[in-house]
């Protein structure tokens, strides 16, 4: 499983705090996409839930908790869970791969408006998420490397990974400006660009 830098959390819990719990995350969400984590306020989601600012942060901690969570646990589980099972494959396909990725996050354009937003503020070394895109990249670069992905002969395939993630975060933002478009068509024409015909023939 990758490890995207890993924070402690608090526990979910069960019945009806569970339920306010992930009321609050998803107005989080929303709030971090549109405002970004300086724009956000405990007390604006609290009013978007109906619950005092007391009791967020009962779930939450603070509002550093509050972002630690949404990234950790809210974000990362989908891009984990397809890593996990690539690792498990015989023949891993990395065109597989990244099809995957792009049709989770085209069932999730808050989550990928989120993490869009926040990952431009946190290039700012002050910002609290700063650590974790860094170490995002990095981490994510080295476990992708581990896996024996199935590719031509003479292919670079750190290379080939950078100028895809790199290509996938253009195309999400492109998309987020105009969401009547579909993310999946989107990746497919920069699919034939990444990885061409006929030297791909049989990989992808």
């Amino acid at each position: 499983m990758l490890h995207l830098h890993r924070r402690t959390s608090t526990p979910t819990g069960t019945g009806k705090g569970a339920d306010s719990r992930a009321a609050i995350l998803e107005a989080a969400v929303i709030s971090f996409g549109q405002r970004g984590y300086y724009g956000t306020s405990l007390q604006k989601i609290a009013n978007t839930v109906g619950m005092t600012k007391a009791g967020v942060l009962h779930h939450v901690g603070n509002k550093e908790g509050l972002l630690n969570i949404v990234l950790d646990e809210v974000y990362d589980p989908g891009t984990e869970k397809i890593m996990e099972h690539f690792r498990m494959t015989d023949r891993p396909n990395v065109a597989r791969m990244w099809r995957e990725v792009v049709a989770i996050n085209a069932e999730r354009p808050e989550q990928v408006h989120m993490f869009s937003t926040l990952d431009a503020e946190a290039i700012d070394p002050r910002h609290p998420a700063h650590e974790y895109f860094t170490n995002r990249d990095k981490n994510l670069l080295e476990e992708m490397m581990e896996i024996p992905w199935v590719v031509p002969e003479g292919t670079n395939i750190e290379h080939l990974l950078q100028a895809g993630f790199s290509m996938m975060d253009g195309i999400q933002l492109r998309w987020l400006r105009a969401p009547q478009r579909d993310l999946n068509e989107m990746w497919a024409e920069c699919e034939g660009e990444l990885m061409p015909m006929p030297m791909w023939k049989g990989y992808r």
